[in-house]
């Protein structure tokens, strides 16, 4: 079966043609419009898709994607299809098209894939989605038809193997996490909304994000993380384009990836590489062991790519080992990110890393403190503790 998609993305502040994406038997091939080609606004959708005439034939899905969903997204459309033996082709065009990730929007005969009418769901949902959720992850054979892909068209292409869905609020587009029903062993929501807030206070930019509690079917208080999606304007109606730093690179999924491509490839773009500096610093005092290259990623605005805010960053009280090596060390200490080398790659001043270690230390030191105050049950945030008193303890010896 073959099938011919209009691909559509932002550029110039408007939405516009970009291409078409021609598939058949499990192969895509795409070609830029011409109009697209002329336009002065138009850009490389990624680098894999060069601004070139002619066919492009994609690797899998290639440049888009960060338009497909990631292993959740997968499972559910997996359970709401009935089916194991799903395309690439048919994960990228069975997204929602109204929680789909970046500004790259796909039609046939004008009608936008996939889009059923019902649209996302709102905040008061959250206790339904979580319910369904919990089931997915227990049992997806048990779950409801219409729950099932209810909570598919919530999720989108939304990436990472947390039961995750957009949600509106107040208007506007947000990404919920939800705590699993087995094997989260301390209350990792709670955590992530404490990282955000301690990233925020040590200038790295993150998402708008709030902690939300919900009382679950069977009574128990839980935690569901929200933060605000930073691919949308503050309407959520106009799409920011966004590729990850593994589209970004032309990596797959399971390269490790080196922090000195991200940030070389950022400085080529002229983004903000202190940025990058700042959470590689924080991931590795926290031991944020899922710093893969899907985890960070780049927004365009104007003529240019830019930084996107951090997300996906949690603690864990004893994990050291790398996704993103540094210099080809997967195993890298905080130590190495204030060497001469890794200062200049990033191009932070000694003077910046170590202001920057000296305000971090009195918040470190009190993090299981704040965690509390946020909520996070006694345990969690015990155990946590030891991480922070090491992380505060390297960066007072690092600043000395």
């Amino acid at each position: 079966m073959s099938e011919t998609v209009q691909v559509t993305t932002v550029a110039g502040d408007r939405e516009v043609i970009a291409g078409r994406l021609f598939i058949n038997r499990g192969t895509g091939v795409f070609h830029y419009d011409a109009a697209y080609l002329a336009n002065h606004a138009a850009y490389a959708l990624a680098p894999s898709l060069p601004l070139v005439a002619g066919a492009q034939p994609l690797d899998g899905l290639g440049g888009l994607s960060d338009s497909a969903p990631d292993r959740w997204g997968r499972k559910l459309l997996q359970r709401a299809r009935k089916r194991t033996s799903l395309s690439e082709f048919d994960y990228l065009l069975g997204v929602d098209d109204a929680g789909r990730q970046g500004s790259l929007r796909y039609w046939i005969d004008d009608t936008p894939l996939s889009s059923d009418g019902t649209g996302i769901p709102h905040e008061l949902d959250l206790p339904e989605l979580l319910t369904t959720a919990d089931a997915i992850e227990l049992d997806p054979s048990a779950v409801d038809d219409i729950q099932a892909r209810r909570l598919f068209r919530a999720t989108g292409s939304l990436g990472g193997a947390r039961p995750k869905a957009n949600v509106l609020i107040n208007g506007e587009l947000w990404l919920a996490k939800f705590p699993k029903p087995v094997g989260d062993e301390w209350d990792l929501m709670g955590w992530e909304y404490t990282l955000n807030r301690l990233g925020a206070d040590l200038g790295i930019i993150v998402p708008q994000a709030r902690l939300l509690k919900i009382t679950d079917i069977n009574g128990e208080d839980r935690h569901i993380y929200v933060a605000r999606r930073f691919d949308r304007l503050q309407d959520s109606r106009q799409r920011i384009p966004y590729i990850s730093a593994m589209t970004a690179l032309e990596a797959s999924d399971g390269d490790g990836g080196d922090w000195v491509d991200v940030v070389e490839y950022a400085r080529e773009e002229g983004a903000d590489t202190e940025q990058l500096w700042k959470r590689a610093m924080l991931g590795v005092l926290v031991g944020n062991t899922d710093d893969h290259l899907r985890n960070h990623g780049f927004l365009r605005f104007g003529r240019e790519w830019e930084i996107a805010p951090c997300f996906d960053m949690n603690p864990t009280p004893d994990g050291d080992a790398h996704q993103l090596a540094l210099f080809g060390d997967p195993s890298y200490e905080s130590s190495a990110l204030v060497s001469k080398d890794s200062l200049s790659l990033f191009g932070v001043s000694e003077q910046d890393a170590h202001g920057w270690l000296r305000t971090a230390a009195p918040l470190l030191e009190r993090a299981s403190e704040r965690a509390r105050g946020y909520g996070v049950d006694a345990p969690s945030a015990s155990v946590m503790r030891p991480r922070f008193e090491r992380a505060t303890q390297t960066v007072r010896e690092l600043s000395s």
